[in-house]
């Protein structure tokens, strides 16, 4: 085939070209959330190569079948656009929460028009911060199931290759990435334990379906059920040698999605053999015995102690940022002013070495920074993945033949992904770094592509 044509062009081998190489750019350099880490700027031009690449020559025909999903994601940059929006004098210093830096302003001399976000350039920053998630949702609904399913493949290998990197970096000690890190941490291809905890927690239910799959497809019994449970043992030591301690909550989740998307592809829980029945339950008695043991010398217990400064802190910081959300209410400070405004109403009971550049909350900071129309698209969402979650996860003869099976085993998957990066968000921001972001996003297509009626053209593609 010439690959100088259309028809190469819109094959699966450049779309998965275009997937695998976003991916391997975005294992590499986007393990960080900080604005001013220097890879910052190679995944954001990588995105914007893969988004280029992905549309070209320009093909709307897939475009237009999602349109109510590129409308949702074209009302994020649009918020995040108006907040940049520059407002005259009177309205900018009636807006609520900015009567205070309108008296710095008058009493510096300097009143003007300003946009509504008390940052205007970390909140062009978070609007670029947006564009790896853009660039791999945008990949992944180019592939059909047979790419999304490798691209699935590739996310377990990563996972691998973080987890080997945070064991040698617990071993010989540096091996770091970036500049802002976790120095006594076993942080793999990130900058935080907990987000590299996240990451293997979500490739125990991608090893789950992949096994189930391959068994479906006709491969070697015995090597899949070789590779795979010592797979997921890897992943689970890894996950442990973080010290996170919402790893361990994450890790139980991923262990229950990867055993549902397992049984959904048509496999057994247990052998049915007698013998080979005792043999799981001895190995996974010893391998039980193990982790306890590593989750006993691993750090994760003891952070649960009351002495956990940054626990403490974390929690006691609640009440304050209700207050500065509600300082803000109901447009919000500007996307990226977390750091800046939240200082303003920290209480001096809470002041320490322990530095808080996120609310470690995402309802909390999108409440501070976008105000109610951030917390609108936040319930948009919720409502959607719930409804997503349903109609790509449901039995019966209304969700199709073949996603009783792979599709439906796929879209378990995928929900259990989405489940543990929100659930971790919650307490943490992992979807702030460009590959926990960008998985979120792939994991997001495959639901939208399992919940569909039929398969379509694209779909069909091997």
């Amino acid at each position: 085939m010439d690959r100088g044509s259309p028809s190469w062009i819109h094959g699966s081998a450049y779309r998965g070209l275009i997937a695998g190489g976003l991916g391997l750019g975005l294992a590499l350099a986007g393990g960080a959330s900080r604005h001013d880490e220097v890879q910052q700027a190679l995944v954001r031009c990588l995105a914007l190569l893969a988004i280029g690449a992905t549309l070209w020559p320009l093909d709307l025909a897939i475009l237009r079948r999602h349109a109510g999903v590129l409308a949702a994601v074209g009302a994020a940059y649009a918020l995040l656009l108006l907040q940049l929006v520059p407002l005259p004098p009177g309205v900018w210093a009636g807006l609520p929460g900015h009567d205070a830096y309108a008296r710095i302003a008058e009493a510096s001399g300097t009143v003007g028009w300003r946009p509504l976000s008390l940052s205007p350039d970390l909140t062009l920053n978070a609007l670029a911060a947006l564009l790896p998630a853009s660039a791999a949702a945008l990949a992944a609904l180019h592939l059909g199931f047979r790419g999304r399913t490798r691209l699935a493949a590739a996310v377990v290998a990563v996972a691998v290759l973080s987890g080997l990197l945070g064991l040698a970096q617990v071993a010989a000690g540096g091996l770091r990435l970036y500049r802002e890190t976790s120095q006594d941490a076993a942080v793999g291809l990130f900058a935080n334990r907990n987000h590299q905890a996240a990451l293997m927690a979500c490739a125990l239910p991608l090893t789950g379906v992949l096994a189930g799959l391959r068994l479906r497809d006709g491969a070697d019994r015995r090597l899949v059920l070789v590779l795979a449970p010592t797979t997921m043992v890897f992943l689970l030591v890894a996950l442990v040698a973080t010290g996170s301690r919402m790893g361990l909550v994450l890790g139980a989740i991923g262990l229950g999605g990867a055993a549902l998307a397992w049984r959904a592809t048509g496999q057994r829980l247990w052998p049915a053999r007698r013998v080979a029945r005792l043999i799981a339950v001895g190995g996974l008695s010893l391998v039980t015995a193990g982790l306890a043991l590593t989750i006993a010398r691993g750090g994760a217990v003891g952070r649960l102690a009351p002495s956990d400064i940054a626990g403490e802190t974390r929690l006691a910081m609640l009440q304050p940022l209700l207050t500065t959300a509600k300082a803000f209410m109901p447009l919000g400070a500007g996307f990226g002013t977390f750091d800046g405004v939240y200082r303003q109403f920290e209480p001096r009971a809470l002041l320490s070495t322990i530095y808080m550049n996120q609310a470690h909350n995402e309802p909390l900071q999108l409440a501070i920074e976008g105000g109610v129309p951030a917390l609108a698209l936040l319930a948009g969402f919720a409502g959607w993945w719930a409804r997503a979650v349903w109609r790509a996860t449901r039995r019966g003869p209304a969700a199709g033949p073949d996603r009783g099976g792979r599709r439906r085993a796929m879209a378990l998957a995928a929900a259990t992904v989405t489940l543990i990066l929100m659930i971790s968000s919650l307490v943490d921001y992992p979807l702030r770094t460009p590959l926990l972001g960008a998985l979120f996003a792939v994991a997001c297509v495959e639901l939208i592509a399992a919940a569909r009626d039929r398969p379509s053209s694209v779909e069909a593609r091997p």
